[in-house]
């Protein structure tokens, strides 16, 4: 694996060499733009405006400045050519004034007044008029900006989620993703040794500026995930000059946090630098029920008390943007972090055989894993004649230490402790992805791409079991339990995509393929368990233009979801006292065939979607629960067959006045599935049974926001789910409701957030599992409500990059935010 990362190292060290071109020495002297910048509809100057200049042939930054309190602007040694201005400033549709010619001749241009146009909120003299569209549409993906989201500005990623459309989030911050936990995440483009779930943990809600919701992604990206990709896209910044953004979270149940983020740019150079801090936790009351029966005795296992949950974290994270010249471009980003995360319960428990006298004791029970984490990256972007005609290359290195995890579980009575186990796991990992993409624009709409993805990842996991020994009062090694597993897995992908647009017809057409190179070695196995193999992947994606903001959508992916490496362990792990899991190492992958057909409408700042959606799933991999020994339940899994989801989702965008907008998303769908499983009873016998099921789930949430006045605003968050079935068991619906109110001060520097969550109180997982010889029930009730500050404070004005539109087609673009 070294060997390896040292010569990509050299490889792209003598590709960066090899493009690298002599870089001209500017001119002492030049050409000046200058001009005023004025509120559109109040004619007054615009004080702090950022003022970039750039060349018209390729669109490169050449300088930036920012406007003095009248307004004005000054961009000086400029050399003879073609430049266009852009104009920005928070609150304010970007805007840009065209082909500005410098020549020796004609050395001083003016352009006098440039206006702004309000757009999503108003400063501090100006009311509110318009707000942001809070989901934008593409063609092959959702853009939903954070900023909409006041009530989960103090948390993180998975708070942000819980008012998107597509994505639905538990009480315990699982995500789902059209009611699939496998999908991908990605931060900026580019993956993560963590897993989904901590990657979506760790960011803060406040280094977010977009989230992407790819459902049906095209050729270009990995088509690893059942449901598709969340791209999580971070706050940058391209403003000249030090800029930056300090947030700081306080609140009840020890969720606190803190963040920063600093940007310097100058000229070709562009640097940032941030800090994070979290604490976040919850408590709550735990009550289960639990049968077994073996050779025909039922055994019962009762229990209730109090549990909580921490998950602590830290990291920081630096970037370096460098413009060799025009036409290269080199950046670096590197992130560390740490997480640690503990979960507790003090539990009393009844314990008894069907005819005998139940035994009482009390449980404490310990789970805990530290681990830290490296993700670094290093792009190389090569510009050719044209715009949008590129070369770009990346190389990704993320590794995460060993992951130490431990699981203690002891049953104390009247005397003591009478019994426990400890489990524990460890092993470091790695992942390195490569790739490279060539953008060819053929014309104004058409556009070809071809590329290669490279994915080569390396893990180690060492788990051990230790049982308790009630006369030395130490916890005693057993073997038996204890294996080393070493997991090795590179895929390796080449695609292409042509798109292009005939009348009010826009495509995509993409193909892509991948050659599967895995190898899994067990302690104590002789056999290594090796995969070769080629998967093909089409997706093909269109769009109707039908005019007046009118968007008709239908796309098709092809993609895959490979079985986990825990998924192929073909050994017994204890998981607590309760619990153990056993893996299949003749696992095949799921193949997803996904189909979706969608129409959106606006009209001014309000906006409806309607999307439908088909899916179906070849050899449909399911966790398996069957009774192991007396009160302890086995996870297995295995191809059970096919599932079909059909749905249909609708969100509103709606503003009722100049003080009141609404978002309003529902989601339907009908769920079957049809399959089988093979077990063995207690004697040895194989019995063959059905894991099919169907049901009908719908989901319901409104996001209202109250614009109280020029600087305040109330927002209010309510989501229902329904009750769902499994083909093992079911959930029972849950209701949770969130409210903030934000407040801003010091013409827009400071920001204060107050927020209450589970206002009412309802927020609760619970949940019944039941088959053949064994009934599962399980209720956790959170304390609440929440409450959490949020203090934001911004350094010199920090804003961020955002959207083009054009006006009338004239030199003046504005960019929708």
């Amino acid at each position: 694996m070294n060997k390896l990362t040292l010569l990509l190292g050299f490889l792209c060290l003598a590709m960066f060499s090899k493009a690298v071109e002599p870089v001209v020495k500017p001119e002492i002297q030049g050409g000046i733009i200058k001009g005023v910048v004025k509120d559109q509809a109040l004619e007054t100057p615009v004080e702090y405006a950022t003022v970039s200049v750039y060349t018209m042939a390729d669109s490169t930054l050449i300088d930036g400045t920012i406007t003095d309190a009248k307004g004005a602007f000054s961009l000086k040694k400029l050399k003879p050519g073609s430049y266009f201005v852009e104009v920005s400033f928070i609150g304010y549709n970007k805007a840009a004034v065209r082909n500005i010619p410098i020549s020796k001749k004609r050395k001083v241009i003016d352009l006098k007044t440039v206006s702004l146009r309000q757009s999503t909120e108003a400063l501090d003299e100006v009311t509110v008029t318009t707000e942001r569209i809070p989901v934008q549409y593409q063609i092959d993906k959702k853009v939903i900006p954070v900023s909409r989201q006041i009530t989960a500005a103090s948390g993180n990623a998975v708070d942000v989620l819980e008012n998107v459309p597509s994505v639905s989030v538990d009480i315990e911050g699982n995500v789902s993703l059209r009611g699939s936990s496998n999908f991908t995440v990605l931060v900026d483009g580019k993956p993560s040794i963590l897993d989904a779930a901590d990657i979506l943990e760790q960011m803060p809600a406040s280094m977010i500026e977009n989230i992407e919701i790819i459902t049906n992604p095209s050729a270009k990206y990995d088509p690893e995930g059942t449901a598709g990709i969340i791209n999580v896209i971070t706050k940058k910044n391209k403003e000249s000059g030090l800029t930056g953004v300090v947030n700081v979270n306080v609140g009840s149940h020890e969720n606190n946090s803190a963040d920063f983020l600093l940007n310097y740019r100058k000229k070709n150079w562009s640097f940032n630098f941030g800090l994070d801090y979290s604490r976040r936790g919850f408590e709550g009351s735990n009550e289960s029920e639990n049968r077994t029966e073996i050779q025909g005795v039922t055994n019962y296992l009762l229990s209730s008390g109090d549990s909580e949950r921490r998950r602590d974290g830290y990291g920081f994270k630096t970037g370096i943007d460098y413009d060799i010249n025009e036409k290269n471009q080199l950046s670096f980003a590197f992130r560390y972090g740490t997480r640690d995360m503990e979960r507790k319960s003090y539990l009393d428990y009844t314990e008894y055989a069907e005819g005998e006298t139940p035994a009482l004791y009390d449980s404490r029970d310990l789970w805990t894993r530290e681990m830290d984490f490296i993700n670094s990256s290093l792009a190389y972007t090569k510009k050719f004649k044209g715009k949008g005609h590129q070369w770009f290359t990346q190389v990704s290195i993320s590794r995460r230490g060993n992951g130490d995890e431990e699981s203690i579980n002891g049953r104390f009575d009247e005397n003591g402790q009478v019994s426990g186990q400890r489990s524990t796991e460890e092993g470091p990992g790695q992942r390195i992805e490569i790739r490279s993409d060539y953008t060819l624009p053929m014309g104004k709409d058409r556009k070809f791409e071809f590329g290669y993805q490279g994915q080569i990842r390396a893990s180690d996991a060492d788990t051990k079991r230790f049982e308790y020994n009630t006369t030395t009062g130490e916890y005693d090694y057993q073997p038996e339990y204890s294996n080393d597993v070493e997991y090795d897995r590179s895929v390796h992908g080449l695609y292409t995509t042509f798109a292009d647009k005939v009348g009010i017809l826009g495509y995509q057409l993409g193909f892509r393929t991948e050659f599967t190179d895995r190898e899994v070695d067990y302690s104590g196995e002789l056999e290594k368990f090796k995969i070769h193999r080629w998967d093909f992947f089409p997706t093909i994606h269109a769009q109707l233009d039908l005019g007046s903001r009118n968007q008709l959508m239908a796309s098709y992916a092809r993609r895959i979801d490979r079985p986990r490496s825990w998924y192929l362990e073909p050994f017994i792990t204890w998981t607590d006292a309760y619990n153990v899991r056993q893996g299949n190492p003749d696992l095949d992958p799921e193949y997803i065939d996904s189909y979706e057909l969608g129409y959106m409408k606006r009209f001014g700042d309000q906006a409806v979607s309607i999307e439908s959606y088909y899916k179906v799933t070849h050899n449909k991999v399911e966790r398996i629960r069957t009774p192991y020994q007396e009160n302890v339940m086995l996870s297995s899994v295995a191809n059970v067959g096919k599932d079909y989801s059909f749905g249909l989702e609708v969100t509103l965008n709606l503003t009722f006045a100049k003080w009141f907008k609404n978002d309003l998303i529902g989601n339907v769908y009908h769920y079957k599935e049809e399959g089988s499983f093979e077990t063995k009873n207690a004697f040895g016998d194989v019995i063959v049974q059905d894991f099919s099921t169907e049901s009908f789930n719908w989901s319901l949430r409104n996001n209202s926001t109250f614009i109280l006045d020029k600087r305040t605003r109330l927002q209010m968050n309510i989501n229902y789910h329904s009750p769902t079935d499994w083909a093992q068991g079911e959930r029972a619906g849950f209701l949770t409701t969130s409210l903030a109110l934000r407040r801003d001060f010091f013409k827009r520097k400071l920001s204060a957030t107050f927020q209450v969550r589970d206002v009412l109180g309802t927020f609760k997982h619970e949940a019944e599992y039941m088959g053949e010889g064994f009934y599962n029930f399980n209720k956790f009730e959170m304390n609440s409500p929440v409450f959490r500050l949020n203090l934001s404070y911004k350094i010199n004005n920090y804003k961020q990059k955002r959207g083009r539109r054009s006006v009338n087609g004239v030199d003046v673009e504005d960019f929708e935010m």
